[in-house]
């Protein structure tokens, strides 16, 4: 059985600039004006020509977006975001990622980038550790302070001029000024106490751990009563508050988190259907294909004509 770590994800190269991006644009910020990486691991963005909708998808690559104005939603697996003015969001490799319902007067940098871009700095294992906002069991969507949001703002402009300019070492001040974002984020974080169980979290601790869990091991384990076992929890307890909470059940979540994988691989690969059910762990194709029309209203084949990018 294919292992989930072997399901296929978008790597940071100059085709992923056109899932996120319609056109390339001369903004006179960051990597707008072009497809092609620093070092082949880093970009910086506004949200000039941002496509409506990114994903379902999953990617190998860090995430930070600073909302200035406007708003936009986002989905990692389970958990469902509203980017608003001053907010800051960090999301870390191979997770399933969805960005949607994106306002008229969006305003926003973001910026991705490599595990080998970052890795001089700080290993994976290290940037989960030193930031807790890259552990993916923690919180990684979070409200700055106006001075905050402005201290962020200037590093950004900063990255930007180093973009732009070309000057010699730039890798490495850039690779300064993000770890300098990461410090001014963490005391915000830790200034407001931020944690699972926080008040800023709209979820119980129970809840956020459940569509965590969900997040990381929707292929490998379909039955709610493993979920409850690993939470210590009954599974009527946890069915009523995960119901109560998310107006979903819990097998509901799991079914809602193998369809956006779903909808991902047929949007964004050629795997065959019979490649994508042994993936995902359907019996057959007819198995995934009444799943998905229960839920889609439409076919595999249909949607993957009617959504495939490009």
């Amino acid at each position: 059985m294919t292992p989930l770590a072997d399901i296929p994800s978008f790597v940071l190269d100059e085709p992923y600039f056109y899932i996120h991006k319609t056109a390339v644009a001369d903004t006179g910020f960051g990597s707008d004006n072009q497809a092609v990486l620093i070092d082949g691991g880093f970009g910086l963005y506004s949200c000039v020509n941002l496509r409506d909708e990114i994903g379902p998808l999953k990617s190998n690559v860090y995430r930070v977006a600073l909302c200035l104005r406007g708003s936009v939603d986002v989905h990692i697996g389970l958990e469902k975001f509203t980017h608003e003015p001053n907010s800051i969001h960090f999301h870390t490799p191979n997770q399933l990622f969805w960005l949607r319902n994106k306002s008229a007067d969006l305003d926003a940098y973001y910026l991705v980038f490599t595990s080998d871009f970052i890795d001089e700095l700080l290993t994976d294992s290290q940037l989960a550790a030193a930031y807790p906002f890259f552990d993916y069991q923690q919180v990684p969507f979070f409200r700055l302070a106006q001075n905050e949001a402005d201290a962020i703002k200037a590093l950004l402009l900063d990255i930007s001029d180093e973009v732009l300019n070309h000057w010699p070492d730039r890798s490495r001040r850039i690779k300064l000024l993000l770890n300098l974002i990461f410090i001014t984020a963490k005391r915000s974080y830790s200034r407001q106490r931020i944690s699972p169980g926080s008040a800023s979290v709209s979820h119980s601790p129970l809840v956020t751990r459940y569509k965590k869990l969900v997040g990381q091991q929707y292929v490998t384990r379909r039955s709610v009563k493993e979920y409850a076992d690993i939470l210590a929890v009954s599974v009527s307890h946890l069915h009523k508050m995960v119901k109560d909470e998310t107006g979903r059940s819990p097998g509901e979540l799991i079914d809602d988190m193998l369809l956006m994988e779903l909808r991902a691989l047929l949007r964004y690969t050629d795997l065959r259907m019979s490649e994508i059910a042994y993936q995902l762990r359907f019996t057959d194709t007819s198995h995934l294909a009444k799943f998905f029309r229960k839920a889609m209203g439409a076919s595999p084949s249909t949607y993957r004509r009617k959504h495939r990018l490009g």
